[in-house]
């Protein structure tokens, strides 16, 4: 029981009084975005070396380039893949220079505009790779539909263009699925205590 009493004491004597000005808040939360913005970054880094690894990770990848060519899509086929390519080395530098940013910030507005910047790069690489993958299966598909044996034979068994628009519409609503939660579990880990920092250092602010 001494020793119940004894914690009891010193607990009774310690000083909570202590309080954090703005700037610790500030510098607090300049950390955590950083962390948050690094994270986009390495992300970034790991989606392109996955993206590199394809040919080797994916079964029969590079055949599909023969089968595109059949539907006289092989050079659509390699306009888009480069495009992918190119949009993401794009982000990422985008991603680098926030975090360059955000780093060596020493204002709110500095803060406030990397964070911003970051969130709107995030959305608009998820758009555009949406809408990329999205335009290429419509074009693959409208071209299978008219060239592919199988295709064609599928739609003698079901002449309803209603069901053809309802596979089509299928393919999308799971590639949208797939990149929706792809979006949310893995970069909006990070971009959610983005959003609350922003919210934080405007309340500060006020």
């Amino acid at each position: 029981m001494k020793e119940l009493e004894d914690l009891k004491n010193k607990w009774s004597k310690q000083d909570f009084s202590h309080s954090f000005s703005k700037e610790d808040i500030k510098g607090f939360l300049q950390k955590k975005s950083t962390y948050s913005i690094k994270w986009i970054f390495y992300l970034s880094i790991v989606e392109f070396i996955l993206y590199l690894s394809f040919p080797l990770l994916v079964p029969n990848y590079l055949d599909s380039f023969d089968y595109y060519k059949s539907l006289n899509l092989f050079e659509f086929s390699i306009i888009t893949t480069v495009l992918g390519y190119v949009l993401l080395i794009y982000f990422m530098w985008r991603f680098f220079q926030n975090y360059k940013k955000i780093s060596v910030a020493n204002s709110l507005k500095d803060h406030l505009s990397a964070i911003l910047n970051t969130r709107r790069a995030v959305n608009q690489y998820f758009y555009f790779n949406v809408a990329i993958l999205i335009v290429f299966t419509i074009v693959v598909l409208v071209s299978a539909l008219q060239l592919d044996k199988n295709m064609i034979g599928f739609q003698e068994e079901n002449s309803s263009i209603l069901t053809m628009l309802f596979v089509i519409g299928l393919v999308i609503a799971v590639i949208l699925g797939i990149f929706g939660l792809l979006y949310y579990f893995v970069y909006g880990r990070f971009l959610r205590p983005l959003k609350n920092n922003e919210k934080e250092l405007l309340e500060i602010e006020d």
